[in-house]
């Protein structure tokens, strides 16, 4: 058994997450999810009414002189948007220059459209663009990324100010304000829709009637799940949405990075590791160490985008040395928000790659090319 740290959730949330995933969570959970069937119910009725306002010309969408593409999922949680986001943003940018517009979850900034790349140079850190944003702004050298709550605000700063011609929205697909040419919808493999339920009594934002507005459906992490689990899966998203193109994708470790230096991923095998993150799908990273042959000896899992303090480095590295593990591992997306903290020696970064089947085809699809 691996054992696991977790701050931040106390017994209920514990209990509701349990239970929103659909896992056995007795009579304590069966209770809860009856008291929250009210707020569903609120919250269904809620949406209904706003979608119709919009369909009927009561609530308009804003039209922005760019191509406008949206990267989202229908639940709560990390289904790997970031590594789409950023997989997308590096070919698309091969022909016409992107913006990449965030919320800058995290962030403390507060205008409505701060520029943290203007394609040149990374103008602002996490601490006030957020972790996201200060990841992809380092990654993505010559692509623009502004970080705001109002995309129409930050997707007009990117046209005007920095030349954008095809705004990428993380996150963007309940943001209805603002008029999109192509909807991307992420669906996680592993656990596609939790219990099926919409919020508060489950983790989806939407009914899975919203797969129809996809105009591709991705599905992640499919290479934790197996065969017949994803041919299901796949059955059921074309039962819902008929004749959306469906993508598979994953991630797989690109290189370890330790500094200045770089070791290629095969330099995990045989490795015993110490983990240390704070992002959305902690399994995942963990899963994917092991497919290069790493042994995970500790996992210390925090809450997504977990402001780290030197004392959980600290005691990443007094784990290390316990368990005689030789590197803690981490994220590129956690590793940017240790900047201002004292690193030890030990600590290693997995670079990590989303990979897309078909990948050619959703380019083209939002380049608007497609056949």
């Amino acid at each position: 058994m691996e054992p696991a740290v977790k701050t931040g959730q106390g017994s209920l949330q514990q209990l509701w997450l349990a239970a929103a995933n659909g896992e056995p969570a007795g009579l304590p959970g069966a209770l809860l999810m009856f008291a929250l069937t009210p707020l569903e119910w609120l919250y269904r009725a809620g949406l209904k009414v706003y979608l119709r306002m919009e369909r009927v010309g009561l609530r308009r969408r804003r039209v922005l002189p760019a191509r406008v593409v949206s990267v989202g999922n229908l639940t709560l949680g990390g289904t790997g948007k970031t590594g789409i986001v950023e997989t997308l943003a590096r070919k698309l940018n091969e022909q016409t220059p992107v913006a990449v517009l965030l919320r800058g979850y995290g962030g403390k900034h507060s205008s409505d459209a701060l520029i943290v790349s203007n394609r040149e140079q990374v103008l602002e850190g996490w601490q006030q663009a957020g972790d996201e944003a200060a990841l992809l702004a380092r990654r993505l050298p010559g692509v623009a990324v502004v970080a705001g709550k109002d995309r129409r605000k930050t997707g007009a700063l990117a046209i005007s100010e920095l030349g954008s011609k095809l705004l990428l929205l993380d996150d963007g697909l309940q943001y209805w304000q603002l008029q999109r040419d192509v909807d991307i919808i992420l669906v996680d493999a592993r656990l596609p829709f939790g219990n099926g339920r919409v919020l508060p009594a489950g983790l989806m934002r939407e009914p899975l009637s919203a797969l129809r507005r996809g105009h591709a459906i991705v599905l992640t992490h499919t290479n934790e799940v197996t065969h017949d689990t994803l041919s299901l899966l796949r059955d059921t998203i074309r039962c819902i949405a008929p004749g959306r193109p469906v993508f598979h994708a994953f991630y797989r470790a690109g290189a370890i990075l330790a500094g200045e230096s770089e070791e290629p991923a095969a330099a995990l095998k045989g490795k015993d590791v110490v983990v240390l993150c704070g992002i959305g799908s902690p399994e995942s990273f963990e899963a994917t160490l092991r497919e290069e042959g790493a042994r995970v000896a500790e996992a210390l899992r925090f809450g997504d985008h977990h402001p780290f303090r030197q004392d959980d480095l600290d005691l990443a590295e007094e784990r290390r040395k316990e368990t005689g593990a030789q590197w803690v591992l981490t994220t590129g997306k956690d590793f940017v928000r240790m900047a201002d903290l004292r690193v030890p020696d030990s600590f290693r970064v997995l670079r990590a790659e989303m990979v897309v089947t078909e990948f050619e085809a959703l380019l083209d699809l939002a380049r608007g090319e497609q056949g």
